[in-house]
């Protein structure tokens, strides 16, 4: 079997806006998310993006659907844009780490990206992903 074309790390999202991958990575849909994946560096991102009814803060509606088992918390503003993620500990037998669950809204979009990987290390490039999620100049 051939392993699957890897894209580029900048990659576009929906309505103009981009996310940076920290390196090239396979691509696919399913279930109406954007899937990336990288099965030797054991990560992957799944990655739903929409417009909201309205333009107003989302983050105690994000909160409130939140796991009571939600840990390190964290939200950040820049201007318009807002991010809120959460690690969380779900059961595997696999040896993965705590998944990171994030959101990002500006205005009516708003896009939710969960990160699940088995090296600790590896938060620093999920939180940089998230992070890199912005409106395409």
């Amino acid at each position: 079997m051939e392993p699957p074309r890897l894209v580029d790390p900048e990659q576009p999202l929906l309505d103009g806006y981009v996310i940076r991958l920290p390196f090239p990575m396979a691509r696919r849909v399913e279930d109406g998310s954007l899937v990336f994946w990288h099965t030797p560096k054991g990560l992957t991102f799944w990655i739903s993006a929409g417009e909201r009814d309205h333009a107003t803060d989302p983050l105690e509606d994000w909160k409130s659907s939140r796991s009571t088992a939600a840990q390190d918390e964290c939200v950040e503003r820049a201007g318009a844009l807002l991010r809120y993620g959460y690690r969380l500990e779900e059961e595997s037998d696999d040896g993965r780490q705590s998944a990171f669950y994030g959101f990002v809204a500006e205005g009516r979009a708003e896009f939710s990206i969960a990160a699940y990987f088995d090296s600790p290390e590896t938060i620093e490039d999920v939180l940089e992903t998230w992070r890199s999620i912005r409106a395409a100049n």
